[in-house]
């Protein structure tokens, strides 16, 4: 599980709490998380369905309401109650009429040590043996702190080690929520100080170019750049020219043009004589980006260079000698740009596309393929001000909200059970007149649940009129059979793609005018609208259905209120303002109990990070432990 001492223990939090009080009632709507203590009604039964396929069912009250639940292939699930007995049920609820049932539900024995809130882990092994394990080894060691007792009481914030102990075993809602957001300041904290204290932003190289070269490029495309990506070019560009190192967000509404304001970039460092090299976080992406790049780069004199998996052994030997004796100077890639066969000649300037699908050691090992590089990332799930400023600090930000002017609107609406057959017809006549669909869902294989799949749909689509223009495309694909279909549905041999979110980045088919989302409640708004990006890329209206069969009141009141947005800043910031930044930071703990964020949160956090820096003593213990990083200070046993 990737727990090997008391500090990965102590920091594998509780996915979800049994509230021991709570109470069933008639209120409850499908799809909502639950958790009570039950009164088995009468001993499980099993039963056969077919072959391959055995469920067991148990019924558990609670209120006077009977909540009934059923285990698939799980023959040992609730095998040992009898009637009578008591256990936690967690689970999420399907309502059938005016029945209550929970499939697959989480059992858990009540202890005689339990407080009124029960923690619940989401591990391997039982989560009753894990919790024992875990209050083992907070009665057993001592933890301590990077923040001095006198900054914690003024930021009002739990002694750490309290706070995990309040974590793992609290005693009422309130003082859990003070502990989560305790333990939530101290580790942005932590990481806001990183940055700070890890940025050297001294140039050791220079431009040499003059600035007005990049005329030469922006002279030679086929359309006009709008004042914010002229804006956008300008800033870059003075920013490389200056003495210190660049360390750029650039975020853009989605089809806003980022791409081209990359490449001016690129071309500078190119006829300053470095490389650049820019990642991306798909293979399908890298090659479009790679088109691009020889369209608007190579007639102008700057070799180009694709490096991906899938090349053939002898296409990435030659890359690698483009790479490693400078013949490329502009270099576009997957992953593999990381790789320790991957050697730059002189690289200057790296670009991350799609910033939020890297993680920050991914982002890092491109950056020292350079040595001292300047970094640039890019983003079309714009982050909201608020976060951005809080979080990244000193990270100078560039925005392009404006979209080229010949790109048509976007019309958004939800689409009800019973309009679905409607839906289909409609995209079948749009596959006649050459007009492409991508259908995304988001699983690949059929379950147990009513999670809607890409084989479910494909094999819908299959046996209609349209069968033969329909594709499909996952993750789970080889590269080279994803560019293949990809290729075909560029080339108008596939009209209709169903999909999994591998096209949610970047993708570019003019053609495409409507893109369907199935089981849209279980998309977060911000990657709803880069869904959403995929189609408006011509010049004809464009459409986006979503269709939500099963989600709740919230749900459905967050996904009409998606349809009234179009501009991605505005979405973001509602985003943030209902969910948190946890999609936005990734803080996520030692592989589970995902920590919420707010902007209270993170301005606390920023300001603590002030208050430590000005201490140097506090400043150089937290850049020693930059070697092998923690969030606790130390872990010592008592």
């Amino acid at each position: 599980m990737g727990i090997f001492t008391p500090s990965d223990l102590l920091l594998r939090f509780p996915d979800r709490y049994i509230d021991g009080s709570a109470i069933v009632d008639r209120s409850l709507k499908d799809g909502d998380i639950v958790s009570f203590l039950g009164e088995t009604v009468a001993p499980a039964k099993r039963a056969y369905i077919r072959r391959g396929l055995n469920v067991v069912n148990c019924s558990f009250k609670n209120n006077g309401i009977v909540v009934r639940c059923s285990w698939f292939n799980q023959p040992f699930a609730a095998r040992s109650l009898k009637e009578g007995d008591k256990v936690y049920v967690v689970g999420k609820v399907k309502r059938f009429k005016s029945a209550v049932q929970i499939v697959n539900p989480t059992l858990l024995a009540p202890q005689p040590t339990d407080e009124q809130i029960v923690p619940v882990y989401k591990t391997p092994i039982p989560s009753r043996t894990f919790e024992s394990a875990v209050k083992t080894a907070l009665k057993s060691v001592k933890v301590n702190s990077f923040i001095p007792e006198n900054l914690a009481e003024k930021f009002g914030l739990m002694p750490l080690q309290t706070a995990l102990f309040r974590i793992h075993c609290p005693r009422d809602l309130m003082e859990l929520a003070l502990a989560k957001r305790s333990v939530a300041v101290e580790n942005l904290c932590y990481i806001i100080t990183s940055y700070r204290l890890l940025k050297d932003d001294r140039r050791d190289f220079a431009y040499s170019a003059p600035k007005d070269i990049v005329n030469e490029f922006i002279d030679s495309l086929p359309f006009v750049l709008t004042d914010e990506q002229a804006a956008a070019v300008d800033k870059i560009i003075s920013a490389l020219r200056s003495d210190k190192l660049i360390n750029m967000l650039v975020q853009g509404e989605v089809g806003c043009g980022k791409t081209v304001v990359a490449l001016a970039a690129m071309y500078y460092a190119a006829k300053s004589g470095f490389q650049s090299a820019i990642m991306a976080p798909t293979e399908v992406l890298a090659r479009q980006h790679y088109a691009t790049m020889v369209k608007f780069l190579e007639p102008l004199g700057v070799k180009t260079q694709l490096l991906c998996a899938s090349m053939t052994a002898k296409q990435k030997e030659l890359a690698h000698f483009n790479i490693k004796y400078g013949t490329a100077s502009c270099i576009v890639g997957t992953q593999s740009l990381i790789g320790d066969d991957t050697v730059f000649k002189n690289l200057r300037l790296v670009i991350a596309d799609e910033q939020q699908r890297f993680g920050v050691n991914q982002r890092a090992k491109l950056e020292s393929k350079g040595g001292k590089t300047d970094m640039i990332v890019m983003t079309a799930t714009p982050i909201p001000r608020t976060l951005a400023l809080s979080l990244y600090g000193e990270l100078d930000q560039t925005e392009i909200r404006s979209l080229p002017s010949n790109r048509p609107v976007i019309h958004t609406s939800i689409v009800p059970p019973a309009k679905i057959n409607n839906m289909y017809d409609y995209i079948i006549k749009k596959a006649a007149i050459d007009e492409r669909t991508y259908i995304i869902c988001p699983r690949i294989d059929s379950g147990e649940d009513d999670v809607t799949s890409v084989d479910d749909i494909y094999n819908i689509l299959k046996k209609m009129p349209c069968g033969s223009l329909v594709g499909c495309i996952h993750g789970k694909m080889r590269d080279v059979e994803k560019n293949g279909i990809m290729s075909d549905f560029k080339s108008g041999k596939i009209k209709i793609l169903v999909s999994t979110t591998v096209v949610e980045v970047g993708i570019d088919v003019p053609e495409a005018t409507t893109v369907i989302v199935f089981d849209a409640e279980r998309f977060g708004l911000s990657q709803l609208h880069q869904i959403r990006g995929r189609v408006g890329r011509g010049t004809k209206e464009s459409y986006c259905f979503l269709v939500s069969e099963h989600g709740n009141e919230e749900s459905d009141a967050r996904i009409k209120e998606f349809c009234k947005l179009s501009d991605g800043f505005t979405v973001s910031e509602l985003d943030f303002k209902l969910r948190g930044a946890g999609d936005f930071v990734g803080l996520k703990q030692h592989g589970s109990g995902n920590m919420e964020i707010d902007g209270h949160i993170i301005e606390r956090a920023r300001a603590l990070s002030d208050a430590l820096v000005l201490d140097d003593s506090v400043a150089d213990n937290i850049i020693g432990s930059l070697k092998a990083p923690e969030f606790i200070k130390s872990v010592t046993m008592n």
